[in-house]
């Protein structure tokens, strides 16, 4: 499956759009600003849970859902075998804690509610977060790398 599909190439524009339009502000109802991250999320033992088509598919769609429910604007999504890449971004009134217990609770509620046999494992994700602010980095630039770490192996030291 190609990836431009996931990877909501019209957002991408229109982030670029609005970069080179609005200098990198997003306006909201009392306040201006931009909550732009590369999340990374990481299954719990980095069990390899999406390796299959049909879990990488939900996973795909629990993340949709999650972002469609609590007006999050997803740019640009990757599953991996054992974590998920995630470009975003957030509405200002949450912090990133808030921000992290929307996204690995909505997407682990919606994961196993649509796939029963998981719910035998006590947590999907792992404790641990890596999330980044992207800022003053291009969204292609943001863009290209998750795009490009489909194909990246992670090396035990």
């Amino acid at each position: 499956m190609s990836s431009s599909k996931f990877f909501g190439c019209e957002k991408l524009n229109e982030v670029s759009r609005m970069n080179r339009e609005n200098s990198d502000i997003k306006r909201f109802s009392h306040n201006i600003g931009q909550n732009w991250y590369h999340i990374v999320l990481v299954t719990k033992k980095r069990g390899k849970i999406f390796q299959w088509k049909e879990t990488k598919n939900l996973a795909y769609k629990a993340f949709e859902w999650v972002c469609s429910r609590h007006n999050i604007d997803l740019f640009a999504k990757e599953i991996m075998e054992d974590h998920v890449h995630l470009f975003v971004s957030c509405p200002p009134d949450y912090s990133v804690r808030k921000f992290f217990q929307i996204l690995k609770g909505g997407s682990s509620f919606y994961i196993r509610k649509h796939y029963p046999s998981l719910k035998k494992y006590k947590h999907l994700w792992n404790r641990g977060t890596m999330y980044r602010s992207i800022g003053s980095v291009s969204s292609e630039t943001v863009k290209h790398y998750i795009e490009k770490s489909n194909g990246w192996k992670r090396t035990k030291k």
